[in-house]
């Protein structure tokens, strides 16, 4: 495996890791077996945004899970597809290219395809969307502007994917936008990957 750029901050080895830090990195660990993405490098130092939330700890302690729950309940309330249109929308938009490339895989996890995937990256809308995938990207799109959203966006949205949906979604594109904030701090390299 080869990293494209260079981290700005080091990853920290294992087996330097104070006792606080060694359980968040064994936690993170175990939360993240089933991702289809690398997230660990070949000397097992966590990579992405828990590299830095590993020098952080306190934060990270509340930070992963409070992502993990944000995730879970998004997708538990629009679906995968859906969820993993708005993230894609939201890390494109940052241009934080380790979200990218991570979400890239997780949304042709739940179906999305190359060529929907391809176009959100070049921030249009994809064809072939279905109502709740349209109405995440739409969403998404809105929230990466300045300002409020549209009224008629905000409309739309609630009716196809119900208030509760709307909400977790808001919050999963919040907490991506600030994992993209992240990302793009400490340049965070994306591995090389087919």
């Amino acid at each position: 495996m080869r990293y494209d750029t260079e981290c700005r901050l080091p990853y920290l080895s294992p087996d330097t890791l104070t006792p606080e830090q060694k359980a968040f990195y064994d936690a993170n660990v175990q939360a993240m077996q089933p991702m289809p993405y690398v997230w660990m490098t070949p000397g097992k130092e966590l990579n992405g945004p828990t590299n830095v939330m590993l020098y952080e700890v306190e934060i990270g302690n509340m930070l992963f899970p409070l992502n993990r729950t944000m995730i879970k309940t998004s997708i538990d309330r629009v679906g995968g597809a859906a969820h993993e249109i708005a993230i894609l929308v939201t890390v494109s938009s940052a241009k934080a290219h380790y979200g990218m490339y991570a979400h890239t895989q997780l949304a042709r996890k739940f179906g999305v395809t190359g060529d929907q995937i391809a176009a959100v990256m070049n921030g249009q809308k994809p064809a072939g969307l279905g109502e709740k995938e349209s109405a995440a990207y739409d969403l998404a799109s809105a929230l990466c502007q300045a300002g409020a959203i549209p009224g008629a966006v905000y409309d739309r949205c609630v009716a196809v994917l119900g208030q509760d949906g709307f909400n977790a979604l808001v919050l999963a594109v919040g907490m991506f936008k600030l994992i993209g904030t992240i990302l793009n701090a400490y340049n965070e390299p994306v591995p090389e990957y087919r």
